[in-house]
């Protein structure tokens, strides 16, 4: 099921302009957790590389990109947050997680700073699953403007690597 999701994202390469692949296609990407996290960003910056787009052009996609991804995230962070209370309360012995847990959990992240930082430095890392990021802020209760602003700013950075690894590989492909 999920391959099919993933063909028919990059069939939308073919028929949208790279702009709205990216936007649309990072929405996807961030709301169906299996799909590989730097597909979409790769394929763009492939896409990008060979349709002759600038460094300036790079910047945007990435914008567009982090814009998308940060709605999919809103969504799954919208997700958790409203159902945390129906799974802690019918799951919560079998993961033996009680709500105390989840404050204490929260009392550590903060609403600061802090907040902002560790969400975007997560929310950044390559090796740090997204969705699980955004399920740990709905969960956690992370106030939204909070969770909102780090996953933009962790996409922009996190994409931004992926972008620009599919631009320069293709450009030095086509040298071979």
């Amino acid at each position: 099921m999920f391959s099919s999701i993933e063909t028919f994202l990059f069939s939308l390469v073919h028929t949208l302009s790279l702009e709205w692949f990216v936007f649309i296609a990072s929405i996807v990407e961030e709301i169906i957790a299996p799909i590989p996290s730097p597909t979409v960003m790769v394929l763009a910056g492939s896409a990008a590389s060979l349709q002759a787009y600038g460094y300036a052009g790079l910047v945007f996609l990435v914008c567009i990109g982090a814009v998308g991804k940060t709605l999919g995230a809103l969504t799954v962070y919208g997700v958790a947050y409203y159902g945390e209370d129906f799974v802690l309360r019918h799951f919560g012995k079998f993961f033996e997680v009680t709500s105390d847990d989840i404050m204490r959990l929260n009392a550590k992240i903060g609403t600061g700073a802090r907040a902002y930082f560790t969400l975007t430095f997560l929310r950044a890392l390559p090796i740090m699953p997204s969705s699980l990021v955004s399920v740990g802020g709905g969960v956690l209760k992370v106030p939204m403007h909070i969770f909102a602003v780090s996953a933009f700013l962790g996409t922009l950075i996190r994409d931004g690597l992926y972008l620009y690894a599919g631009y320069v590989g293709t450009q030095a492909l086509s040298l071979f």
